[in-house]
């Protein structure tokens, strides 16, 4: 036989219902195709940032910073010596121009000799023997030893990394900024909501100072409100 009471709790026990599985999934979760597909790693910095005064001191930190500049002059000469690597597989020419004058004693054999031998018929050999010449001449080093190759792809390898060492000091120097300037602000928000709390609660305690003079307020809440409007004063 059930009580009244059995059957109250009876009825406000809930029941319990199980639910089958679903193992069954979509194709694909989102259209991507019409989600933004924005990515803020290939956006340009100045593009990123819409305060006119952050992008002032970026701009500013980026062309007076002296570890950038040392960084961005370490990738133009990285850029050089690729190009120089580059010119080493090909021909060098050059132009080699040259003129001697050979002058012998005259009392010695040789002097004595061309003193008493004519250069051409009627003609005497010259005391002083001038000597000009001018040739071409070209090199090719072959690579058999895979000298140049190597010393090519070290010189691609240390530009590609000065880039991405550029690009890293770049990164990290915004961020920094961007870090300070808006934690200043936040400082400035912060410093400006005390002062405005500062004046209601300043407003406040003379109200019941004069609530207090009128006796329809103790000296207890008083004290508190004093100690409130010194606490964010400090």
């Amino acid at each position: 036989m059930l009580t009244l009471s059995a059957i109250v709790f009876q009825s406000c026990v809930p029941t319990k219902t199980i639910r089958d599985e679903k193992s069954a999934l979509p194709d694909n979760f989102q259209n991507v195709a019409s989600q933004d597909t924005i990515n803020s790693a290939q956006m340009k910095w100045k593009e990123f940032f819409n305060d006119s005064n952050l992008t002032a001191l970026i701009d500013t930190a980026l062309v007076h910073n002296q570890e950038l500049n040392i960084m961005l002059q370490q990738v133009d000469m990285a850029k050089n010596e690729i190009q120089a690597r580059k010119g080493e597989y090909l021909p060098f020419l050059g132009i080699q121009a040259a003129a001697e004058v050979e002058k012998v004693g005259r009392y010695t054999s040789q002097g004595a000799n061309d003193a008493n031998t004519e250069i051409k018929p009627g003609e005497e050999m010259p005391e002083a023997l001038q000597n000009y010449k001018v040739g071409a001449f070209a090199t090719w080093e072959i690579d058999v030893w895979k000298k140049l190759r190597n010393s090519k792809k070290a010189a691609a390898m240390e530009y590609l990394s000065s880039v991405e060492g550029k690009n890293f000091m770049v990164t990290n120097l915004i961020a920094e900024i961007s870090d300070s300037y808006y934690e200043l602000q936040a400082l400035d928000n912060k410093l400006a909501i005390l002062k405005q709390n500062l004046e209601l609660q300043n407003n406040g305690l003379r109200t019941i100072r004069l609530q207090m003079q009128a006796a329809k307020a103790t000296s207890l809440g008083v004290q508190r409100l004093e100690a409130e409007v010194y606490k964010n004063t400090s």
